[in-house]
């Protein structure tokens, strides 16, 4: 009982001011009994213990690709060796303005509320692991080397910039693995070799991951390399206008157009009625995952879903059913678009 007690007390010394407010907050809402809150605490602690000791901290964006990886190294050496920092926003949309601060993080909870569905928990659940993920940025030892994963879309290519930028003046060796361009190099399915695949890391099993960990070559990047990327990282964490991030010829742009993707909405429901043969209301979920299937841009169904609620606010679909979820309504474009494009 006294050895548990100096765990508990041992552990909680560990905790910095706001993690403790999370927890705390997290685990009342979620009604988790004292015995709950105290393997939180074991196991935040088991954490930071971890991530101290680790000699490569592999740093992804999204859960996905964060998942596989952290799936590829259960059951081997390398447990001992690495650890996880997983980003679990999609960075090809919204504001990014200091988001290296909780005052950006703020700002950017703001603008989803306006935009998204999203219940208050998952709020604090994303804000509580965007501060985890840069407090283990900040608390990163001199001695780790750090493994940067991205892939060829605006999502992963805007999270390389920002964590370089946020590396300012730390001294670590950093590798970045491409997963795109190591899928092709390895020639991993000659089928897919000549289309956009993969488009995120996420698309990617972790045996393949741990593949391209251990057999694709990775000199640290060049100090020219890893200053550009930075200062570009610099510029979108100043950035108060731009909220759209779109990659292609192998660079970032930045717009503030949030009706990029509408016209794909649109042809993409006509490329089902065609395909149907009639034209009559679909499962909003259906259209919206045609469209992630289909568009080169990586976004998410969140944004989808957004942009076609604003489609039917606009008149240019009709629904029918509760708008409360894309779940719960379905859609139909309205006769005027069927051939026209919205101006």
């Amino acid at each position: 009982m006294l050895e548990d007690a100096s765990r508990l007390k041992e552990a909680i010394k560990k905790l910095c001011e706001e993690e403790a407010k999370s927890m705390l907050f997290i685990s009342l809402l979620n009604g988790k009994s004292s015995e709950d809150i105290k393997q939180v605490i074991l196991h935040m602690s088991e954490d930071k213990e971890k991530a101290f000791n680790a000699q490569t901290l592999h740093i992804l964006f999204g859960d996905s690709p964060g998942g596989s990886i952290k799936a590829a190294f259960r059951d081997t050496d390398y447990q001992k060796t690495e650890d996880i920092i997983v980003f679990p926003d999609n960075l090809s949309i919204g504001p990014v303005k200091n988001i290296h601060k909780a005052s950006g993080i703020e700002a950017r909870l703001e603008w989803f509320q306006k935009r998204y569905k999203i219940e208050d928990d998952g709020l604090e659940h994303y804000r509580k692991r965007m501060l985890d993920a840069l407090e283990n940025v900040n608390n990163i030892l001199p001695h780790q080397t750090i493994v940067i994963w991205t892939c060829q879309n605006a999502h992963e290519q805007t999270g390389l910039r920002l964590v370089l930028a946020m590396l300012e003046g730390k001294l670590n060796a950093v590798r970045v693995i491409d997963t795109f361009t190591a899928f092709h190099e390895k020639n991993m399915s000659s089928r897919l070799v000549e289309e956009n695949y993969p488009r995120t890391t996420g698309e990617l099993n972790g045996e393949t991951l741990l593949k391209f960990y251990e057999q694709f070559g990775m000199e640290p990047l060049s100090n020219v390399e890893r200053q550009t990327l930075s200062d570009e990282g610099r510029y979108i964490l100043s950035d108060d206008i731009h909220i759209i991030r779109t990659w292609a010829g192998n660079q970032l742009l930045n717009s503030s157009n949030e009706n990029r993707d509408d016209d794909f909405i649109i042809e993409c429901a006509k490329r089902m009625y065609h395909e149907d043969g009639k034209v009559e209301y679909k499962k909003a979920a259906r259209l919206i995952g045609e469209v992630i299937g289909h568009m080169q841009q990586y976004t998410g169904d969140e944004w989808i879903e957004y942009r076609l609620r604003s489609l039917i606010k606009q008149g240019v679909f009709s629904y029918r059913g509760d708008l409360k979820a894309m779940r719960f309504y379905e859609v139909k474009l309205q006769d005027d678009f069927l051939t026209n494009q919205i101006s």
